[in-house]
């Protein structure tokens, strides 16, 4: 298998989780105006670090009200009608029931890109069996 160095897995776009039978529950998508007073769930960050879960560009100071790096316990928090969060579009699948994912329609998009990166140079038959594992994977999350 011939590889670039920087090989691009998967292109996603960020939306923002709410609960299924929260204020939101009956839309498409939301305006910043609509979710700049809404409780968040987050991740801890340390000082400096953007709170992950929070929509980027948010005007205003973001009310967390909890804070969790696991992301299936984010969810379920969504799903108890206690806060939203931002979450994947790749994750439509995982989600739990109580949970609808929703656009935010007037800020920029908010795109992902995971590539896969390695050092230049030839490769192990192993590292070829990994590369194409992983870029059959992305494939097949991708769909």
């Amino acid at each position: 298998m011939t590889t670039r160095p920087a090989e691009p897995l998967l292109k996603d776009h960020l939306v923002l989780a709410v609960p299924a039978d929260g204020r939101f529950a009956d839309r498409t998508g939301v305006t910043a105006q609509q979710i700049a007073g809404e409780t968040w769930i987050a991740s801890p960050s340390s000082t400096g670090e953007p709170l992950l879960g929070i929509w980027p560009g948010l005007p205003g100071r973001p009310r967390v009200h909890h804070a969790t790096r696991d992301w299936l316990a984010k969810l379920h928090l969504v799903a108890a009608g206690v806060g939203i969060t931002t979450v994947s579009s790749m994750l439509l699948s995982a989600m739990p029931p109580g949970v609808r994912l929703v656009t935010v329609d007037d800020l920029p998009e908010e795109r992902r890109r995971v590539s896969l990166v390695r050092l230049p140079g030839a490769t192990t038959p192993a590292t070829d069996a990994l590369l194409h594992a992983l870029c059959r994977h992305a494939a097949e999350l991708a769909e």
